[in-house]
């Protein structure tokens, strides 16, 4: 049995690292284009050019608030949908149930994991050229990543490329870094971090034909290798832990969960203002 990334040993730096990543969200980036605001009930956080992008980490709230934090929730964000976090675990078992009973849905959790060793072997495959992402190949990176992510090779809609650029965007002209991987000259994946002395990869997909053929590894080693390169203090990797991919970061070296998080999405009123 494969130890759990909470058991295993643990980076040098953790404590500093998971106070920077946590304060990653509680944090203005107007650059970037994240407001965030601290409130009664927490940070409540969006970007500007996408408006169902609402998010709020809770760090204080009782079972008999919930309904004035939905409330407040509906009126700061305009009656969008907006994700509500808890990042302390013991909030969330003791919490999360009443946002489920107050109609929230559980979205799902993020493990942020720190590499922690032995560094991997760089990885080039004969088929495959690696090249940054520049303005003009920006919507290559946008278009792979939607298609990956929703497992299909049909085009992305337009309104969802023109939110993902809105994103993007300002991420490449700040501390996003973006590579691509083609096959033919055919864009097949695509991988994103932030740049900075903690490097967090946030994007790591391959396209539907293009998966199973060892291309997500070549372009994870290569950041990796880079990251030690340059004596960077960590380097993190974001994933789902109820997901399959976890299983292969840990063998790759990711596992010290530097943070953790849980989402709940609400977007619709509460089923009862009682709770």
């Amino acid at each position: 049995m494969k130890p759990h990334p909470e058991a295993a040993p643990r980076h040098p730096e953790h404590d500093r690292i998971r106070d920077e990543v946590r304060s990653w969200y509680r944090t203005s980036w107007e650059q970037r284009g994240y407001h965030v605001e601290h409130r009664r009930f927490g940070y409540y956080r969006r970007h500007a050019g996408h408006p169902d992008s609402g998010l709020i980490i809770i760090e204080t709230l009782t079972a008999d608030e919930v309904p004035e934090l939905l409330a407040d929730a509906r009126t700061y964000f305009d009656n969008r949908p907006v994700h509500l976090a808890f990042d302390d675990k013991t909030l969330d078992k003791t919490r999360g149930p009443s946002l489920v009973a107050a109609g929230c849905a559980i979205d799902n959790a993020n493990t942020y994991l720190a590499h922690v060793g032995p560094r991997p072997e760089s990885v080039q495959l004969p088929s495959v050229t690696v090249e940054p992402i520049t303005s003009d190949t920006l919507i290559d990176y946008v278009q792979v990543k939607l298609k990956a992510f929703a497992n299909s090779e049909a085009a992305p809609p337009a309104k969802n490329i023109d939110e993902e650029l809105s994103i993007r965007k300002p991420e490449f002209e700040t501390i996003g870094r973006f590579l691509i991987a083609r096959v033919a000259n055919d864009p097949a994946a695509i991988i994103g971090y932030y740049e900075g002395p903690d490097r967090l990869i946030f994007n790591l997909a391959t396209r539907l034909p293009f998966r199973m053929k060892g291309i997500a590894r070549q372009l994870l080693c290569q950041v990796i290798t880079d990251s030690y390169i340059q004596n960077c203090r960590s380097i993190i990797i974001n994933t789902n832990p109820a997901d399959t991919p976890i299983q292969w970061y840990t063998r790759l070296g990711f596992t010290d969960e530097v943070y953790w998080r849980r989402t709940y999405l609400f977007d619709r009123e509460p089923l009862s203002e009682s709770i």
